[in-house]
């Protein structure tokens, strides 16, 4: 996310740079005395205002940029700066504080049973003493998690089925030796990572420790970076206190590392101790994951959480009092909830689900039998429950963005922290939103070409006359003409989205995006000498043509790219051997050139999200490219723009240009994937599927506990099985039960 933030303000700087060093030596000649290019003489006198208006953005968003790399940590000092200690400390109990109030077990205290399992380990003695019994043994009631820490010494392997507590224990445990290093400056300070997001690539750069393998020192690197992130320890104090035992390492969900990556986390454990002070260590995992693994942890020991019995639940059932007489209403009516309810996640979920009601009402409106129909009620009863504290989403729009960014997160291998700011296209792995496909073949897609041949004839029609126009209008019908034709007539069942204003706010603003590009580059062009714009723009050709032919393994196509690069070398001598006016000529071949590569940029932009490529007819983009031109022709009249004064060496220079342009179609655009990436994440937004504001809906999803607070700006979801769940579900048919829960509550209320 940081480095996606640093490249658009870094585009956002380059653009306002660009655009006043185009505009200040015009602003300059014109204050000096000179005049403007013609095309610019009726808006000379907003000339300084537009550089101050850039300047201004340009150092906005160099503040941004130098407030981002600044660390808002402990202090990059030496590591045995007495502040440093105290800080990261403060810092790690605000995190714990955190988790632990954004988790379910915040709302359900139940003490979990614990057995001994120390044949799931390889215990360092065991290589020198054959164990005598390793069958599993139970842990006292009354031994907290920190004892049985300390009685492992200080090294375990924590095991349980899903949502049976595992990392309730650990953030237990991280309480507690944060307590210890509270008193005890010997005691090292305890940071919880999340394992999701090790990828196990190997790697090593100048500042990894010598000895370390690629692999360790990846690992590493990587819970530098968390730690940093996490608790705002410096990568060089992370890696001070590393080697001398500052640390105690609690790893939560091995479980969730992806697949092919797991087994390689017990080597890169074992050569971690071998080669730092790793005192103390604590690791969560499923027990059937853990099962699969090929290699065993080496640990002094292990625990497994055994399931919740039905005196358990009976007993806090009885504890809480009447608000739960709902959910024993429930869960006596049906004997196949007993064997869910045996964790505590799925109590939690239940008592959520049913918190408040009454046994009549339950019976009435049946049981959930099944976990889907269970997680389903769960999650209908928190969506439905008013929050004064954050604001409110229709049922429609929390459902589907849940689904969304459940599909989305469980599809990137277990990556469970990163709810994300903005949803790539290519990394959805299956997901395929028919209405979003549709918006961006039958809509977007149309308009923006439309727009691109509005806008383009519209600045040369005024500029260069009628001719002028007519070429880039003919250029533009070949060139969308021309295959490949990428689109498909994606059609959608039922009523179509919203497709009037999108159609006339994409057409506009890819409009207004093609007059202001090309006036800045004819800008550019006229104040260049002419033999200057004219050798950057035959370089740019000439190494298009030079890449094309060392690529091309086809001989035939080797001759044609030589035969029109003759062409194209040919018609440039020609009209400047002719004509008198170069610097129309090489404005031309400018505007040829941005034609035909935006031309290509838009066939790039809607396959880059499709799946699967459906069969059907592609859809006539000539009728909307001849609409804008003939919308551009009208709009250039409007505005006065003289139809008498045609320019020939503009009109073979944009000939030229857009039959230069063809050596680069085998190139992908420069631009195609971000501005894909943007067009769909708008559109998936414009659908509904994921809210226009971000913080806002996560901070609605936290406060009904199905996401939680993970750190700065993090969230994820409160358990992967509710994550699980959402991503699977019909987001419609659980947008209904959500609808129909929130009209019994306000039925309810009214009585």
């Amino acid at each position: 996310m940081r480095i996606r933030d640093g490249m658009l303000r870094a585009v956002v700087l380059v653009v306002t740079v660009s655009l006043t060093l185009v505009l200040l030596p015009i602003a300059i000649n014109v204050g000096t005395g000179g005049t403007a290019p013609g095309f610019l003489a009726p808006y000379a006198d907003w000339t300084w205002p537009v550089i101050g208006a850039l300047w201004l953005v340009a150092i906005v968003t160099a503040l941004f940029e130098v407030r981002s790399r600044r660390l808002p940590t402990v202090s990059g000092r030496s590591a045995d700066q007495p502040r440093n200690r105290p800080n990261a400390l403060a810092r790690v109990d605000r995190y714990l504080s955190q988790r632990v109030a954004g988790s379910l077990a915040s709302r359900t205290r139940i003490a979990l049973a614990l057995e001994e399992r120390p044949e799931a380990v390889i215990r360092p003695y065991d290589l020198l003493v054959q164990p005598l019994d390793s069958s599993p043994r139970p842990v006292s009631d009354d031994t907290d998690i920190a004892t049985v820490f300390d009685q492992l010494q200080d090294s375990m392997l924590i095991l349980g089925a899903p949502g049976a507590g595992k990392t309730t224990l650990l953030l237990e445990l991280a309480r507690a030796l944060a307590e210890q290093a509270h008193a005890d400056e010997s005691k090292p300070i305890p940071v919880l990572i999340d394992l999701a997001g090790w990828t196990a690539q190997p790697s090593r750069k100048d500042d990894d420790e010598p000895q370390d393998s690629p692999l360790l020192a990846g690992f590493v690197r990587w819970l530098l970076g968390e730690l940093n992130t996490r608790y705002g320890i410096p990568a060089a104090v992370g890696r001070t206190w590393l080697r001398r035992g500052r640390l105690a390492l609690l790893l939560d969900g091995l479980d969730e590392i992806a697949k092919p990556s797991r087994a390689k986390l017990a080597p890169v454990l074992e050569e971690l101790r071998r080669g730092y002070l790793i005192g103390r260590l604590a690791i969560t995992c499923r027990t059937q994951d853990y099962e699969l693994l090929p290699d065993q942890l080496s640990l002094h020991g292990a625990v497994h959480i055994r399931p919740l019995t039905r005196q358990q639940v009976l007993d806090y059932f009885a504890a809480v009092g009447p608000d739960l007489d709902g959910a024993r209403a429930a869960i006596e009516q049906d004997d196949e909830l007993w064997d869910l309810v045996n964790s505590p996640l799925m109590l939690n979920v239940m008592i959520l689900a049913y918190h408040g009601r009454v046994p009549e009402e339950v019976v009435a409106g049946g049981v959930a039998d099944l976990r889907r129909e269970l997680f389903d009620t769960y999650i209908s009863e928190v969506l439905a429950r008013h929050r004064s504290t954050s604001r409110q989403y229709d049922a429609r729009t929390a459902v589907r963005s849940l689904w969304c960014l459940a599909w989305w997160t469980r599809s990137r291998a277990g990556d469970r922290t990163a709810v994300p700011r903005w949803l790539i296209p290519n990394g959805w792995y299956g997901l395929s939103l028919p209405e979003v496909d549709y918006l961006a073949h039958a809509v977007s897609l149309p308009a923006i070409f439309a727009g691109l041949a509005a806008g383009a004839i519209l600045v040369t029609l005024a500029q260069y006359g009628v001719l002028a126009g007519l070429a880039v209008a003919g250029a533009a019908l070949l060139l969308v003409h021309i295959k490949p034709h990428p689109w498909q007539a994606l059609m959608t069942e039922g009523p179509k989205p919203q497709r009037a204003a999108l159609l006339a706010l994409t057409l506009v603003l890819s409009t207004a995006c093609t007059v202001v590009l090309i006036v800045a580059v004819m800008g550019l062009v006229e104040f260049l000498p002419v033999w200057l714009a004219l050798g950057v723009e035959a370089a740019a050709i000439a190494a298009s043509y030079v890449v094309e032919q060392v690529v091309s393994h086809s001989n035939r196509r080797r001759l044609l790219l030589g035969v029109r690069l003759a062409v194209v070398v040919a018609a440039g001598w020609l009209t400047l051997s002719i004509g008198d006016r170069p610097g129309s000529f090489a404005t031309g071949l400018a505007i040829g050139l941005l034609v035909a590569q935006g031309i290509r940029l838009v066939k790039s932009l809607p396959t880059d999200h499709v799946v699967q490529q459906p069969a059907g007819h592609g859809w006539w983009m000539d009728l909307w490219v001849l609409g804008g031109a003939v919308a551009g022709f009208l709009l250039a009249v409007a505005l006065g723009a003289d139809l008498t004064s045609p320019d020939l060496e503009a009109v073979a220079g944009v000939i030229t240009g857009a039959v230069a342009a063809k050596a680069w179609r085998r190139r992908p655009p420069l631009f195609a994937g971000p501005l894909s990436r943007l067009l769909h994440d708008f559109l998936i937004r414009w659908t509904g599927y994921l809210p226009w504001r971000r913080r806002a809906f996560l901070r609605y999803a936290a406060d009904r506990y199905v996401l939680a607070r993970t750190g700065r700006g993090e969230y994820s979801f409160i358990h992967l099985l509710v994550r699980d769940h959402l991503a699977e579900c019909s987001p419609n048919h659980l947008a209904e039960k959500v609808d129909r829960r929130i009209a019994q509550r306000a039925a309810a209320a009214t009585r």
